[in-house]
């Protein structure tokens, strides 16, 4: 219930205010020690004893956009339920989480069983704009132990992710109204010619400086993601996912001698290489997986093991090539994972679904896992 009520609230990343204010009467209703919205509009909760090791339960309330309303067959704000799938904008990625953690620290507190440390539930927003949400989470003095971040990855145990440096190439020509003329589309079309093809394995030893991880086989892998056109400018905006070792800077310095190679070819190619997209959109970067032996990792192993009976599937599991906050949280030294409901077939996706059966399996680890991390005295 709680779910669609948070699947009829519109929350397009920037605009997650009401979303919040709901988030926060929620937090208040089941009890939540301290309560409070911040500066950018994160939600964030406390329950514990204020004592002991700290574990934050994340999940993020902004959405993409519905795309073509007509091509959805269920409204992308009713929260329909149907052949125990529950539909709507979000649900999926990411207001299963939400729910999840939620109801998760909710069971923690009926159970009234003491908690040797802190649980603190946090909501927040901008993910899809490079997670500025969790940024400020962190610049404000955020300092868990542990962090577990609830990205819909089918209850695996997501150790490690991708990052991505996203940018453009902006590609100059000379505009008249007579001939000849140098023509950026043409130009345009040898940098996506260097890219290669869309999302495929870059190969190792080639333009691009990284060493294969063993955890992320297949990557780093690279598309042009839009085309714009204006006159004597045509600049193609790209997504790069990219692995530990590489960086914003390598990256830079990589495709600025990619491009410089070929302007050596070709004289009449003029570029600008931009990155980050905008300053308002960071990009995420790679971080090193965290540990099987940890505590935070072995109490999630556990508790998925004691609430279904199988062992969960370990390592970058089905978000592999998808990016998370988890890597502004490893960042700062918080020992971190990812583990939450959902399945994605493909995104950006036309009648979002989520399992309702994976959004009570999770909630259930979450509690569990916290009860293994932080109670008891």
């Amino acid at each position: 219930a709680f779910l669609k009520d948070l699947v009829s609230i519109p929350s397009l990343s920037g605009d997650e205010r009401q979303l919040a204010e709901r988030v926060r009467a929620e937090m208040h209703a089941v009890g939540f020690k301290e309560v409070w919205i911040d500066r950018m509009g994160n939600v964030v909760g406390r329950l514990g004893s204020g004592k002991g090791p700290r574990l934050l339960l994340d999940a993020h309330m902004d959405t993409v956009g519905v795309g073509d309303r007509s091509a959805w067959t269920h409204d992308p704000f009713g929260g329909e339920i149907e052949d125990g799938y529950l539909y709507g904008l979000g649900a999926l990625n990411m207001k299963a989480g939400v729910a999840a953690i939620m109801m998760a620290a909710e069971a923690v507190r009926r159970s009234g069983r003491p908690l040797k440390g802190d649980l603190i539930v946090a909501c927040v927003v901008a993910e899809t704009g490079g997670g500025v949400g969790a940024l400020h989470l962190l610049a404000s003095g955020l300092r868990p132990d542990y962090c577990i971040v609830t990205e819909a990855g089918n209850l695996d145990v997501g150790l490690i992710s991708v990052g991505y440096v996203q940018g453009k190439v902006r590609v100059f020509g000379e505009f008249k109204h007579r001939v000849p003329y140098v023509n950026p589309i043409e130009k345009a079309a040898k940098v996506i010619q260097a890219f290669g093809p869309a999302y495929q394995p870059i190969p190792h030893g080639g333009w691009l400086r990284f060493a294969p991880h063993p955890l992320l086989p297949g990557f780093p892998r690279m598309a042009v993601r839009n085309i714009e056109h204006f006159q004597d400018t045509t600049t193609l905006s790209f997504d790069l996912r990219i692995v530990p070792g590489m960086t914003e800077q390598s990256v830079r310095q990589d495709l600025q001698r990619l491009l410089e190679g070929i302007a050596a070819d070709d004289p009449a190619f003029k570029f600008e290489l931009v990155i980050p997209l905008s300053a308002q959109q960071p990009n995420m970067p790679a971080r090193e997986a965290t540990p099987v032996e940890s505590p935070l990792a072995q109490a999630v192993i556990a508790a998925h093991q004691q609430v279904t009976g199988r062992m969960p599937e370990v390592g970058a599991g089905h978000r592999i090539g998808a990016t998370a906050d988890t890597c502004h949280f490893k960042g700062a030294g918080i020992t971190c994972l990812e583990y939450g409901p959902g399945f994605i077939p493909t995104w950006p996706m036309v009648d979002e679904r989520i399992e309702v059966t994976q959004i009570v399996t999770a909630t259930k680890v979450l509690a569990l896992a916290t009860e293994g991390l932080i109670g008891g005295w």
